[in-house]
């Protein structure tokens, strides 16, 4: 599990400056198709806004936007004061009516929601092994906060873990089979999938806002074919380029 930091220094919840003694971690998913992270920590990076999770989970791994004892605005009840929380961002594709997913396609998404799921049971286990939680007690959906009073009426995660055969049951297993020592090898099947959620992740990759003027330039000479801005160089890739440049002689 890949965590970066991106805390959300601009918020009003992150200003407040309140902590917390955690108690327990609630899982959410966003309930909009919308895969890119930075859409999120563009919006809720700016004073204002009325929502403020602990840590966003994404196919790129775990982006933490507030230190994990700091009081979140998530849940929309006494939650906030106990709960580490964290968003799941659902693909694209899909719309809600009512709470329910419409046109979301569990075949199209098995990889990628695979790649989130399993992020999502790495980072209980992390935040259980941290702070002394049992992950079968202490780890929670909005949709089940809300039925224990400590949060308002979600349906999240429950509208989108069974179309996958999972549940907050399922996770909280798999949480505490890994707290044991018990996580069951990838399959090939798995790794492939994983592997091309990762290539897609790569090749869907904006340029960096501090790389594109020298991208573009060098798109423009010929040097790159403009796609994929993210992916790694091999070798062939590099002595093609020197060959461009006209470093390699006759």
């Amino acid at each position: 599990m890949h965590i970066t930091e991106h805390i959300l220094t601009n918020s009003d919840c992150y200003k407040a400056g309140r902590t917390i003694k955690p108690k327990g971690i609630m899982v959410h998913s966003t309930g909009v198709a919308q895969p890119d992270v930075n859409v999120f920590l563009k919006a809720w990076d700016k004073p204002g806004v009325n929502a403020c999770v602990h840590a966003i989970v994404h196919r790129g791994g775990v982006t933490e936007t507030l230190p994990w004892n700091w009081r979140g605005w998530h849940a929309g009840g006494a939650a906030n004061n106990t709960h580490i929380s964290f968003e799941i961002l659902e693909p694209a594709g899909h719309t809600y009516k009512g709470g329910a997913m419409i046109g979301y396609d569990p075949v199209k998404n098995k990889a990628y929601f695979q790649q989130v799921y399993d992020t999502a049971v790495e980072l209980c286990a992390y935040l259980c092994e941290k702070y002394g939680l049992d992950p079968e007690r202490d780890i929670i959906d909005h949709a089940e906060g809300c039925k224990l009073g400590l949060a308002s009426n979600h349906s999240d995660v429950g509208q989108w873990f069974p179309k996958h055969g999972k549940s907050m049951d399922t996770l909280r297993a798999d949480v505490k089979a890994r707290l044991k020592g018990g996580e069951p090898e990838m399959t090939q099947e798995q790794f492939d999938d994983a592997f091309a959620v990762h290539e897609k992740g790569i090749s869907d990759r904006a340029v960096s806002e501090w790389a594109r003027e020298a991208w573009n330039k060098a798109k423009d000479a010929g040097v790159f074919d403009g796609t994929a801005p993210g992916a790694p160089l091999t070798r062939e890739q590099a002595a093609l380029i020197l060959e461009r440049l006209g470093l390699l002689g006759k």
